[in-house]
């Protein structure tokens, strides 16, 4: 397929749906021989360093990615001659044509805007995953205002509810809930709501419910919101979220880089499980928060290699909500790329 028509599909997808020790050396005494050249010590040469290569990558300023965020901070990026241009955008819907424009060479995306961009052709595949939610920390969840009649999942008919992309994982996943509980999510006006712009929504009323991640969901809770479900973990725990994505054909022609991004990717997942404490002031820089607030969010579960019953899981929610073909073949394992 031409680069033209994968830009045109994948437009489409914008309306749908991260110094060693100094060894001090001591002169000889002045009367003490030269060395002959056959004995004295060889020099041993410092390490070469690795060219860096810079690459552009899309991201939301969210917490779910803060693997890269401490790749960055501790180094290990350099480490594989890697520096990153993080390039903030409103969804995985909106990186994943920009990514097929050439304008990014890799970025995140959640699973399901994936998925359809599968379905309708576009070639896109994770080859390093990020973040999931559990129920133990769980950072997904619709919210009303503190006071509110909305009490279940039924209570949401006819209500508006704000989600930050139409048809992906946020979308699916508040309509899944609904049915699941009782509720018509057929009758819901679903309003487009980037995550930063949700907690002011339910202040003002200006939404009846909205559907946002940490750390908009704590934003909320600590000013005049409750929590009415953590509702992708109340669908599947654990529940896959987002990887880092690119097109097949970048992935196969810059293979090295890629591996390279999932080694250092991996290295900070690591340091997160680790340090906690310094990881919540790397998701308080990058996601532009407040610090006493990074103290109380819910940290997605990271891991470098996919569960792949987990997003398989998202491939038979798009076709139960008509966003993939029943009649598709398209399964969870095609969408990773092996390393």
């Amino acid at each position: 397929m031409k680069r033209r028509e994968l830009i045109k599909k994948a437009a489409v997808l914008g309306g749908l749906a991260t110094g060693g020790p100094l060894l001090a050396a001591c002169a000889p005494a002045a009367t003490a021989p030269s060395p002959s050249p056959s004995s004295a010590p060889t020099a041993t040469a410092s390490p070469t360093p690795k060219p860096i290569r810079t690459l552009k990558v899309g991201y939301l300023p969210l917490t779910d990615f803060l693997g890269m965020y401490a790749a960055i901070e501790q180094g290990y990026m350099a480490d594989e001659g890697l520096k990153l241009e993080l390039q903030a955008m409103a969804g995985g819907a909106t990186i994943i044509p920009a990514i097929v424009g050439g304008s990014l060479d890799f970025g995140i995306s959640n699973y399901v805007s994936v998925i359809v961009a599968n379905g309708q052709g576009i070639k896109i595949k994770a080859f390093s995953d990020s973040a999931y939610g559990t129920k133990a920390s769980p950072p997904f969840a619709i919210i009303v205002k503190k006071g509110s009649s909305i009490k279940t999942a039924k209570d949401l008919n006819g209500k508006k509810v704000a989600v930050n992309t139409r048809n992906g994982i946020v979308h699916v996943g508040v309509m899944e809930w609904i049915e699941r509980n009782g509720g018509d999510p057929s009758t819901v006006p679903y309003v487009e709501l980037p995550f930063p712009q949700m907690p002011p929504a339910i202040t003002s009323g200006s939404v009846d419910a909205a559907a946002p991640t940490e750390p908009f969901v704590t934003v909320s809770t600590s000013q005049d919101a409750s929590v009415l479900s953590y509702y992708l973990t109340d669908l599947r725990d654990p529940c896959a979220i987002s990887g880092f994505i690119s097109t097949d054909d970048w992935i196969t022609k810059n293979r090295d880089a890629a591996q390279a991004f999932h080694r250092a990717n991996t290295k900070g997942m690591d340091w997160v499980a680790k340090n906690d404490k310094t990881a919540r002031e790397y998701a308080a820089k990058y996601a532009n928060l407040d610090p006493a607030i990074a103290t109380k969010i819910n940290l997605a579960a990271l891991r470098s290699t996919p569960l792949v019953d987990a997003v398989q899981f998202w491939v038979d929610m798009t076709k139960k909500w008509g966003l993939l073909d029943k009649g598709s073949t398209l399964k969870a394992e095609d969408l990773f790329v092996k390393f």
